[in-house]
């Protein structure tokens, strides 16, 4: 309970923060950038079968146009000891800033955009090292959005891949108090609607520190540089989000 405490002080202290001050939050980047705090929560059912979920508060920074909150599960299983396959669905609560023109008197320039998100994953790990391996996750996302304002419900597709590693810097196994390090590079694809004569739309690149308190419990806090280009010409996006992150296991066998 202690460290939990002291987890969810960290997190809700700089969130607290930013979301009061946010223009002297970011005057580091001077542009985009997004604020995350989320709790994950994994269940292992039995050998075979995981069921994770996960919730959090996605807070915009700087120049960004929108924040959002949403929660996501899906429930894997392992097919050999390295692959994986799992199907899942996120919901987001989107509340975009931007100028509406509209007919209503009354209307806010302030839209709330639902995303229902279902999805596919493959998973595994190779090659091996002597502590750790590189996982290699494809995911295919297909994805809903409906607003009051515009009407009707949006349909977009687009392919992920994501290669990961996670480690200790002396090469040794992951175990209860020790410090570990996580980076990852991810790549999104266009293929029904997801971005103008654009494929490949989406480059995300992470660098993170963490810190294993239990066989259960963990924290990391996590850098992500993202480029993003959704139409052909323009030039692309730039975003850099923080994430502070806690991730608690429950065994059931």
């Amino acid at each position: 309970m202690k460290e939990t405490a002291i987890l969810l002080f960290l997190i809700l202290t700089p969130l607290m923060v930013v979301k009061s001050q946010p223009d002297i939050a970011f005057n580091l980047f001077n542009g985009s950038g997004e604020l995350r705090t989320i709790y994950v929560q994994r269940h292992r059912l039995s050998e075979k079968y995981t069921l994770n979920l996960d919730g959090g508060s996605y807070l915009g920074i700087g120049s960004n146009s929108w924040t959002r909150w949403g929660f996501r599960g899906n429930i894997q299983r392992t097919l050999l000891n390295n692959a994986k396959v799992d199907i899942g669905f996120m919901y987001n609560r989107v509340q975009l800033h931007e100028e509406v023109s509209s007919d209503i008197p009354d209307e806010s320039s302030d839209l709330v955009r639902h995303e229902y998100r279902p999805h596919q994953s493959v998973n595994f790990s190779y090659p091996h090292f002597k502590n750790s391996a590189l996982q290699h996750r494809f995911r295919l996302e297909e994805r809903l959005f409906s607003s009051k304002t515009k009407g009707g419900v949006d349909f977009k597709m687009r392919l992920r891949y994501r290669i990961m590693h996670k480690g200790r810097f002396d090469n040794q196994p992951i175990a209860p108090k020790s410090l570990f390090y996580r980076t990852f590079a991810e790549f999104n694809f266009n293929l029904y609607e997801e971005a103008d004569n654009v494929f490949w739309i989406r480059g995300r690149y992470c660098f993170g520190l963490g810190y294993q308190f239990s066989s259960k419990l963990s924290g990391d806090v996590n850098y992500f540089f993202e480029h993003n280009k959704t139409v052909k010409g323009q030039e692309q996006a730039i975003i850099h989000i923080f994430q502070i992150t806690l991730r608690q296991t429950i065994y059931w066998i």
